[in-house]
């Protein structure tokens, strides 16, 4: 079997003869792909003029709609509001009272005076941090001149971290004299762990946002607002550039994203139990569900707003110029294969030869290297995009029914509300991740339809 047709594009693209699409896909690489341009009309004569010409079409891309989101001085409200709640409810589940029973010497629902003050200004400092940071930097826009917005977004964390420090110092000290010690260090245990993840860097602390983590003469993907935007090549290498641009930056959302959640679930669910006094009965299995559904929640909450729809589309379209290689069994291994180029963008179908093993290309465009389990994960993770966002919908909906089934099994009173309270954060999560499943789905599923057809056409005109 033939290896499939090729296209060595170098870097003067454009002093060769291209179809009308893809001649405006290699313009320049600083223009993100043009979905629009790409009509029902002229998409079979710019796919059978390319097949004439022996080149690999690029991918047609569909354009997203428009699909509101929060802003981040928004979201910060809403995770602070959700941290102090469910922070409550733990306390609530911790020292709550029998003060309704006739014999009871309770006037009051909670046993409030065993409730360490000091742990209370702990948690709620580190709670909105976040939240004070971007309230300063929503000013900062408005009074600063662009020129200096950065410098002042630098000046304004040193000033946040100078005083965070001062109260949680004060906060630790007076809870040292009061409490074990290593009390005191299982409370700073994600303070621990932040360095470890994150060093001395102290952007991470107080920005959620994920500005770009490139320095100037590595950056290979163009960035506005701070958001990646994938650029239509033709040039391979500058694609698994793209890749390993946009590979780095979803790493380092996850980890953030990761870290926050955890950290407050660790906050307001696990904080309040280290500082329980020894004579103090409690529900533990309730307390351990209250850390987890603190947890999934927050976990949810916060990949929503990480990796929000265009972010993930911009993924999407650089995973389908990176394509595929799917290893050929050793009984196929006498099929006719090319050696592997690293600038040729292999089409579909085509048979290459690398590091003495067989590759098939799948996708209608191949510029991967064969065997590479990096780029293999990229496309497995984002050539369908609806991978993760039914991932984090079957997360959020499967925790929204287990907390309506323990609501309506529930007959404590304290218990009763502090299921409902937590459901309640998780509704504005279940919204606008359903909302996004259902646009992405009827989006990719066109998309998917028009790649299908450019690989038949493909096929039929290597036949």
């Amino acid at each position: 079997m033939a290896g499939g047709r090729r296209w060595t594009g170098g870097r003067n693209v454009t002093n060769t003869r291209l179809p009308v699409s893809n001649a405006n896909n290699a313009v320049s690489t600083a223009n993100s792909c043009p979905a629009s341009q790409y009509s029902s009309i002229d998409e079979k004569k710019n796919l059978g003029d390319s097949l004439s010409y022996g080149r690999t079409p690029a991918p047609k891309h569909v354009p997203i709609p428009t699909i509101p989101t929060d802003g981040q001085l928004h979201f910060e409200v809403l995770s602070l509001c959700t941290c102090l709640v469910a922070s409550s409810l733990q306390f609530l589940n911790l020292y709550r009272t029998v003060w309704w029973l006739p014999q009871s010497y309770n006037d009051y629902s909670m046993n409030s005076y065993l409730i360490d003050p000091f742990l209370i200004i702990f948690i709620i400092t580190m709670a909105s941090r976040q939240f004070f940071y971007a309230l300063l930097c929503k000013y900062l826009e408005i009074i600063a001149s662009p020129r200096l917005a950065p410098i002042a977004q630098r000046v304004t964390r040193i000033f946040l971290l100078i005083i965070i420090i001062f109260i949680l110092v004060w906060c630790l000290y007076h809870m040292s004299e009061r409490h074990n010690s290593i009390k005191v260090f299982y409370l700073c245990y994600p303070i621990s762990v932040y360095f470890l993840m994150f060093g001395v860097h102290i952007g991470p602390f107080f920005d959620t946002s994920t500005a770009p983590l490139y320095i100037k003469e590595d950056r290979k993907t163009k960035f506005i607002l701070d958001k990646p935007l994938h650029n239509c090549s033709l040039n391979a290498a500058a694609i698994r550039a793209e890749v390993a641009s946009l590979k780095s930056d979803f790493n380092h959302r996850l980890k953030r994203a990761l870290f926050t959640s955890s950290g407050n679930a660790y906050l307001c669910g696990v904080a309040p139990v280290i500082f329980v006094p020894q004579q103090l009965h409690f529900d533990l299995t309730w307390i351990v569900q209250h850390i987890l559904m603190i947890w999934l929640g927050s976990v949810g909450t916060h990949f929503t707003q990480t990796f929000p729809v265009r972010y993930c589309d911009v993924l999407h379209r650089s995973a389908l110029h990176l394509g595929k290689w799917t290893k050929v069994d050793n009984k196929y291994a006498h099929l006719s294969a090319q050696p592997w180029n690293d600038a040729v963008l292999w089409s579909h179908g085509s048979v290459v030869r690398y590091n003495n093993k067989v590759y098939r290309s799948e996708g209608l465009c191949t510029t991967a290297e064969p065997g590479n389990s990096s780029h293999y994960r990229f496309y497995i993770l984002f050539g369908n995009p609806i991978v993760l966002q039914s991932s984090l919908l079957a997360l959020v909906f499967g925790l929204v029914l287990s907390q309506l089934i323990i609501l309506f099994r529930t007959t404590e009173w304290y218990k009763i509300l502090s299921m409902s309270l937590l459901v309640v954060t998780n509704y504005n999560t279940l919204f606008r991740l359903t909302r996004d499943y259902f646009v992405c789905w009827k989006v990719y599923r066109a998309e998917q339809i028009i790649q299908e057809k450019a690989q038949v056409a493909l096929s039929n005109s290597s036949q």
